[in-house]
């Protein structure tokens, strides 16, 4: 289970480190807010979806407060969405809304909690969630905002897929409230982390092929549109083994397409998806392969490995039959 039950750890990600400083003074506040659920309390997406709506209300408030634009909007579904999906993208929110606290109060750099071993249930999503409005209470004392936000109405139809989609819009703002974004080297790291895990099973002399040829001036919505190509090639493989991949339904996008921090986000998804298929799979593990990697990164660099990705579920996809 380690290739799955760990936070995620690159280079150029998020740094993980606690200020005892800054939780003797905003303590008190952000342990009511980061109340555990017992693990026998059963919880609906329903109330994970308010959780999630409480979150995006505060993220709102420190928006108006400190006068940044809201992003240019965007439009997509989801899909077949997991509380295990849900709990990974959970974690990122959780770095993000630290980061602000950072930026805003001067706390140290937190890492989220790690993944519990076996089930990840909706009580564990409800954590991690008040985990992150207890970072985001440390913005608010710094700023002034005393206001408390009112629950939101309790949408009884909701389900995990409008869950993700409310954590995926709440990161998306909090990337205009913060200055470190995560960068190409994280998502390069997490790209080659992937291709080790579906890569075990492959002959040691011939297990990683070469990089395909560099290909200049590539974006970030060209590398996005080849990692939902490779949901798309690796789906048939996951629901051999009973797993179903996130689906992303896309609808008006922002302009220019993706940015950095949404194929971010989307890896995010990928890497909890392909670690748990390649569990399921029995898959071996193997070191990384040693590509050797550029002094700076750039998505056209990403978009190497992330070919050498879609080829390996391929090669992957063709042993099993």
């Amino acid at each position: 289970m380690g290739r799955l039950r760990t936070t995620f750890s690159m280079r150029g990600a998020y740094p993980q480190s606690f200020c005892l400083l800054c939780f003797l003074v905003f303590g008190c506040t952000s342990l009511a807010l980061a109340e555990e659920v017992p693990k026998t309390a059963t919880l609906t997406p329903a109330q994970l979806l308010q959780d999630v709506d409480g979150l995006r209300a505060e993220i709102e408030q420190i928006r108006l407060t400190i006068g940044k634009r809201l992003p240019r909007s965007r439009e997509f579904k989801l899909a077949k969405v997991s509380t295990r999906q849900v709990y990974f993208q959970a974690q990122t929110l959780f770095r993000k809304c630290n980061r602000l606290a950072q930026e805003v109060a001067g706390v140290s750099r937190q890492a989220p909690k790690a993944a519990p071993e076996g089930e990840i249930t909706e009580s564990d999503v409800h954590e991690i969630i008040q985990a992150s409005r207890a970072q985001l209470q440390f913005a608010k004392e710094m700023l002034g905002i005393q206001e408390a936000v009112e629950p939101s109405r309790l949408q009884r139809r909701a389900s995990q897929a409008d869950v993700m989609h409310g954590i995926i819009e709440a990161g998306y703002v909090l990337n205009r409230l913060i200055s470190e974004q995560p960068d190409w080297t994280s998502i390069y790291d997490r790209v080659v982390q992937m291709i080790t895990y579906v890569s075990g099973d492959f002959p040691e002399e011939d297990r990683y092929p070469a990089l395909p040829a560099y290909e200049c001036c590539k974006m970030p919505q060209d590398v996005y549109a080849e990692l939902t190509a490779i949901l798309t090639t690796a789906r048939p493989l996951a629901r051999q083994v009973n797993l179903e991949f996130i689906e992303i339904i896309p609808g008006k996008q922002a302009e220019g397409g993706a940015s950095t921090a949404t194929v971010y986000d989307l890896t995010t998804t990928m890497v909890s998806d392909l670690a748990e298929l390649t569990l399921r799979m029995n898959v071996v593990e193997v070191s990384a392969p040693s590509y050797e990697q550029p002094p700076r990164i750039f998505p056209s660099h990403v978009l190497q490995v992330t070919k050498v990705l879609n080829e390996q579920i391929r090669r992957l996809a063709v042993s099993v039959d």
